[in-house]
C-alpha cells in the first residue's frame, strides 16, 4: 500500500509538469504548511450523548504550480494532514478522541486578480486522501483496535480563497469537503453517513 502511494504521488506531479505549455506558462515549485480543525459530517458524526468538537492538528507539503498568463493557474498538491474528531460526554463521564492523519493530493485550479503586489485569489479542484494511521483515544488512554475504524482512502472536494504577497509568499484559507463515508464496515453491514471535513489555513513559500 505504502508503495502505491508513493506510486500516485509521484505521478500526480510529474503528470502536471508534463502539461503542454504555453509560451508564457511559468512553473513554480513551493513548500505550505499551516493548520487543521477538523469536524467530520454527516448524520451519524453527531452522538446523542456527547458533545462533537474539532480536532486541531497540523497539515503542510510541497506543491507544483502552472501559471498560464496572469489570471489562472493549475496547481497539485501532496500534503500531511490531521483529521479526526472529538467526544465530549455532557455528563462529563467520557472523553473520546479520533485522529486520523492522511497524505492528501488536491488538483486545484486557481483564479487570480493579477494585482502588482498583492494578488487576492480564489481556487477549487477534486482531492484524494490515503490514510497513514489512527488512533483511538478514550479518557487519555488508547484504546486497542483489532479491526480499521476508518477506509483506507478518501475523496472531496476543496475550496478556499488567499492572496499572494509577492512573488514568493502565500496565505491561504480552504475547506476540505468529504464526499465518502469513511467509516469501515463489513460486507452487508449498514454504511455510517460519517464523513471528513477540515478547515485549514496556511503560509506557503514559493520558488
Amino acid at each position: 500500500m505504502k508503495r502505491l502511494i508513493s506510486v500516485i504521488l509521484i505521478a500526480a506531479c510529474a503528470g502536471l509538469a508534463a502539461l503542454p505549455q504555453p509560451a508564457a506558462a511559468d512553473i513554480r515549485f513551493g513548500i505550505k504548511a499551516g493548520g487543521n480543525m477538523a469536524r467530520p459530517m454527516g448524520a451519524d458524526a453527531k452522538d446523542p450523548l456527547a458533545t462533537l468538537k474539532s480536532r486541531v492538528g497540523f497539515m503542510g507539503g510541497i506543491f507544483l504550480a502552472v501559471d498560464f498568463g496572469r489570471v489562472v493557474s493549475i496547481q497539485s498538491e501532496i500534503l500531511y494532514t490531521m483529521k479526526g474528531a472529538t467526544y465530549v460526554a455532557l455528563d462529563d463521564t467520557f472523553t473520546d478522541k479520533l485522529y486520523a492523519d492522511y497524505i492528501e493530493v488536491p488538483l486545484l485550479l486557481k483564479l487570480r486578480i493579477p494585482a502588482p503586489v498583492v494578488q487576492p485569489f480564489i481556487f477549487g479542484g477534486p482531492t484524494v486522501g490515503f490514510k497513514l494511521q489512527e488512533k483511538l483515544m478514550s479518557n487519555g488512554e488508547e484504546v486497542p483496535l483489532t479491526d480499521a475504524l476508518l477506509k483506507d482512502n478518501d475523496y472531496g472536494a476543496i475550496v478556499g480563497a488567499g492572496v499572494n504577497l509577492g512573488k514568493h509568499l502565500i496565505l491561504d484559507v480552504r475547506y476540505s469537503l468529504g464526499l465518502q463515508k469513511v467509516i469501515a464496515v463489513f460486507e452487508g453491514e449498514a454504511q455510517p453517513d460519517y464523513k471528513n471535513g477540515v478547515w485549514s489555513a496556511c503560509l506557503g513559500i514559493a520558488f
